[in-house]
């Protein structure tokens, strides 16, 4: 009777390396991430829809400014219930207070809009965005004293970070938890969390937007885990193993 090792280094995808463990007694295996969703190309109309939304807000904003056609597209409580102007909770998301608001929510509504819709698509980006958007807008108003009118597209953008996080905590799966966490909570700290305070600012449409984002982002995934894991694509190497077998002369 003789024994056998053996001992080399392969590379073998999920697979092959469910069927080899079945055969060496001892195996070392190195995992190695490749790809996933979040890393594969992205769609190509990404831009277009960014900039594209971005036109129709300035636009709104321009139209609201205007001192010669004396449009209003702010939302208040009283507005809605009274003169039932429902209208004005999507039109409060494209329009700006002034110059300096449009601006400085301008770089954000870009990036954000590109990257979700350019990995989850026009419906998530824009469609379901404003959707929710009129949501924000109606809780946050209810809220206020009837005559306190809200504009703007802050809550828009904190919804679709709290989409954006939300997904890239799940579906980053090959970073470990606390590493997803730490970068997750980072971004918010430094990006979400005002430095300064000011009175004409509604922090509290902010954070319903974000919160509704998070929850949609929860939702989405549910309903397409299999469809969002499928791209995860991973190199199992074989670094050493050994195999012993008896064998008679």
């Amino acid at each position: 009777m003789w024994t056998l090792r053996v001992k080399g280094i392969v590379s073998l995808t999920y697979i092959d390396f469910a069927v080899m463990e079945t055969i060496f007694d001892s195996v070392n295996i190195e995992i190695k991430f490749k790809s996933n969703f979040l890393s594969r190309k992205k769609r190509a109309f990404g831009e277009i829809i960014s900039l594209l939304t971005f036109t129709f807000c300035l636009l709104m904003s321009l139209l609201h400014w205007s001192p010669h056609l004396n449009l209003d597209f702010s939302v208040s409580y009283h507005q809605l219930v009274h003169s039932k102007e429902w209208y004005r909770l999507f039109s409060a998301s494209f329009a700006h207070g002034d110059l300096k608001h449009l601006l400085a929510n301008s770089f954000m509504l870009l990036v954000l809009t590109y990257f979700v819709s350019s990995f989850y698509g026009l419906f998530y980006s824009i469609v379901v965005s404003f959707l929710s958007g009129a949501l924000i807008n109606w809780l946050v108003v209810s809220t206020y004293e009837p005559q306190v009118s809200l504009v703007g597209a802050s809550g828009v953008i904190y919804y679709l970070w709290g989409f954006w996080l939300i997904l890239f905590l799940l579906i980053e799966r090959h970073q470990h938890i606390l590493v997803r966490l730490l970068k997750v909570t980072g971004v918010f700290l430094i990006l979400l969390v005002p430095t300064t305070y000011s009175p004409s600012t509604s922090y509290l449409a902010h954070y319903v937007g974000f919160v509704i984002g998070v929850i949609n982002g929860l939702i989405y995934y549910l309903c397409s885990r299999h469809y969002l894991h499928s791209f995860e694509v991973f190199e199992y190497r074989i670094i050493e193993y050994e195999v012993e077998r008896e064998i008679y002369p």
